[in-house]
């Protein structure tokens, strides 16, 4: 895998390279201490995180290891404030399209969606269930003029939600078809789980519905060991296997620091790791599939 510095030195060498393959990181949070841009996590008002991952960490990353373009995703620790998000987003308009978030009750919903589309220029939103395990607001009636307003705006719904709370989502998709959805970290598997196949496989019902991509992506999310995570494996390969490449993208969560995962091991992850991908289809699963997804700057299929 070439990054941006073997480019260079290949090209000072005389080496003629391959073209460069089209990568986008389709899931990318970042944050700043900046006061400018306060943390409100909404359950935990106290949380914030210990070091910066700042918009400028990504670009020096998307530079050296080739990436195109990437998916802003406002996290959590700034609740509903998108408002670093949209920084980032404008101040480096040819890289990057952007998620906020939106609160989930509040009476207000379709207008600040109707906002951060029209009037900020992001591309949609990330709901998080899976923080309200016990709530049933993903597929109330009271909902269904926010997904009206998404049909209407073109808005991509991501979720990071458990597999118990797939059926709200399927009917969701059933009611709404018109609304991309994306299901973030492979569906959270829940590896502690004596079987965690029997909630998982609820997430294969959304296969039938072309407007639904799966996020087969951020192993440490759900291993319950270290690189290579072997224990998640069968689950990648379960969900390749029920939506097809077509239907997979990728995401690494965070730029600089990679605490958890660098950036090279994130490719590798995907590219060798995962074995059973086709060679043609780990170009999609790291890129050509999330064209379908989003609007990006001059992207070109």
């Amino acid at each position: 895998m070439s990054t941006r510095r073997q480019f260079l030195a290949q090209a000072a060498a005389g080496v003629t390279a391959k073209p460069a393959r089209l990568i986008i990181d389709t899931h990318l949070e970042v944050w700043t201490h900046d006061p400018r841009f306060p943390f409100r996590h909404p359950e935990n008002p106290a949380a914030q995180p210990a070091v910066d991952a700042p918009i400028e960490n990504q670009v020096a990353q998307m530079r050296d290891f080739g990436l195109r373009y990437a998916v802003l995703i406002n996290p959590r620790v700034y609740g509903w404030d998108n408002s670093y998000i949209d920084y980032s987003l404008h101040r480096y308009p040819s890289q990057f399209v952007a998620h906020g978030l939106l609160e989930p009750e509040n009476p207000k919903i379709v207008d600040n969606l109707r906002y951060w589309v029209k009037e900020r220029g992001f591309q949609g939103m990330r709901f998080s269930p899976i923080y309200h395990p016990q709530s049933t607001w993903l597929n109330s009636p009271a909902h269904y003029p926010l997904w009206r307003e998404a049909e209407k705006l073109g808005a991509v719904f991501n979720f990071y939600i458990l597999p118990q709370q797939m059926p709200m989502l399927e009917d969701m998709a059933g009611r709404f078809p018109g609304v991309k959805i994306v299901v973030d970290h492979l569906g959270k598997p829940d590896l502690r789980a004596a079987n965690p196949w029997l909630e998982f496989r609820k997430m294969f019902r959304l296969r039938r519905f072309p407007q639904v991509w799966i996020s087969a992506s951020e192993p440490y999310e759900l291993s319950l060991g270290g690189f290579p995570y072997r224990d998640t494996w069968p689950f990648f390969k379960a969900v390749y296997e029920e939506f097809g490449g077509s239907k997979l993208i990728w995401g690494t969560g965070y730029p600089r620091p990679r605490w958890e995962l660098p950036m090279d091991k994130e490719l590798e992850f995907v590219d060798s790791v995962l074995d059973f991908y086709t060679p043609r289809d780990r170009d999609r699963i790291l890129g050509t599939n999330a064209l379908e997804i989003w609007k990006f700057p001059e992207a070109k299929a």
